[in-house]
């Protein structure tokens, strides 16, 4: 049979048709694109639950292996028994995370509601109590220039007064109502939540067998070496994220609770309030010190000056602290880059992911930093050329380059 295309344009027709096919499924891609993403997030509602398993199980998988150890030299003396103990630290983890969530909403949900009724109590009488003084300063002035005369300008501090405090009632009625939605959405994904917390259950228990079928499938569509190469770098990624994620929810949470617990020591105001955002944002690198020092120093400036100085002084220290101690001690060797890049990750992560971004930018960047500075190695290693960032930039390297 005669061949249509001849042998020497065979590869280039192929090429060519490779083109136009891959041009038209991004022009489908770009005419369908809503209909497309809508069935995605369809797709994503529905295997929510098993998402939010496998985060649970691998956010919990550290704790779940300490314990794995801990139980299998007191039930394996004699026989080992791998799928009881690992049977009972995942439930023994998941347990101690239901009881956390729950104290959480039992205890400190109404504290806080408390605290912010308080405090919006101190703003309001913050500002009667120097409506007139800022009336009398309005009077002197006749700003022309915007048709606004002291009267009209008394007025309309007036009518602010009166929204901050319609604003902290609404506030106050949200967060009451807050509760409510909680316990209501909690009702309602009932069964989200059970699924989420079985399916972390299963994951947990059926972790080595999950890595062993990924492996089974990486050898059997890759070459050796790539596979191995993957494998490896697919354990390095697991042991940053999870290592990096598990240790900034214990550095915030000990840094929550030594706030709260120094602001009860020095008698600081609405110190269960400012300790759960000081907590909360320390979650975030870098910028979530500073994110929660601002507000808590605003609070505490409105019900006394004084407090608001020495808090700023304490929260100085504290974040030295954490950051020159308690952090480094918890995260180790999970980040591994300079401040600098640090900076940069959580700038871009932020910009294009938000909290998310910036909360998973560090781990990001850290894992490409080390694919980066393995290659460059070897490949300098090959070259027969030193491989540490100092010499670069020693005399004697200077000297043969001049």
């Amino acid at each position: 049979m005669k061949q249509i295309i001849p042998p020497e344009l065979k590869k280039q027709v192929i090429a060519i048709i490779i083109v136009i096919a891959a041009g038209m499924l991004m022009a489908a891609l770009l005419i369908y694109i809503n209909p497309l993403w809508a069935h995605v997030l369809e797709f994503v509602d529905v295997v929510k639950p098993f998402l939010y398993g496998i985060a649970l199980a691998f956010v919990q998988y550290p704790i779940v292996k300490r314990l794995d150890r801990a139980l299998g030299k007191v039930f394996s003396r004699k026989k080992p028994h791998p799928r009881l103990c690992r049977g009972i630290s995942a439930t023994i983890s998941l347990l101690l995370l239901l009881a956390f969530l729950a104290s959480f909403m039992a205890i400190l949900l109404p504290q806080l509601i408390t605290s912010v009724r308080q405090l919006f109590g101190a703003i309001n009488r913050f500002l009667q109590s120097q409506s007139d003084v800022v009336n009398d300063y309005l009077e002197q002035y006749d700003l022309s220039f915007i048709s606004l005369d002291g009267t009209q300008l008394v007025i309309a501090w007036e009518e602010l007064i009166g929204q901050v405090t319609n604003y902290g009632d609404t506030a106050i009625n949200m967060l009451m109502s807050f509760s409510t939605t909680i316990s209501s959405t909690l009702y309602n994904t009932f069964y989200q939540l059970i699924m989420a917390v079985i399916s972390a259950f299963y994951f947990l228990m059926e972790k080595e067998r999950c890595c062993a079928h990924g492996k089974k499938l990486c050898y059997g569509l890759f070459k050796r070496d790539f596979s191995e190469t993957l494998i490896f770098w697919t354990r390095r990624a697991s042991q940053i994220f999870a290592g990096f994620i598990t240790g900034k929810l214990i550095d915030s949470l000990i840094i929550g609770v030594v706030c709260y617990v120094m602001m009860l020591l020095f008698r600081f105001d609405y110190a269960l309030l400012i300790s759960v955002i000081i907590g909360i944002t320390n979650i975030l690198p870098f910028f979530g010190p500073f994110i929660g020092a601002v507000p808590s120093i605003l609070i505490l400036l409105i019900v006394n000056p004084t407090s608001a100085i020495w808090f700023a002084i304490f929260i100085i220290i504290l974040q030295q602290i954490d950051g020159n101690i308690i952090g480094p001690l918890i995260l180790k060797d999970y980040v591994g880059m300079s401040p600098l890049w640090i900076l940069i990750s959580i700038v871009i992560g932020g910009g294009l992911f938000g909290f998310i971004g910036m909360l998973l930018s560090i781990p990001t960047f850290s894992l490409l930093y080390a694919i980066v500075r393995t290659v460059i190695e070897r490949r300098l290693t090959q070259k027969g050329m030193p491989t540490a960032s100092s010499y670069y930039q020693s005399e004697e390297y200077l000297e043969k380059n001049k």
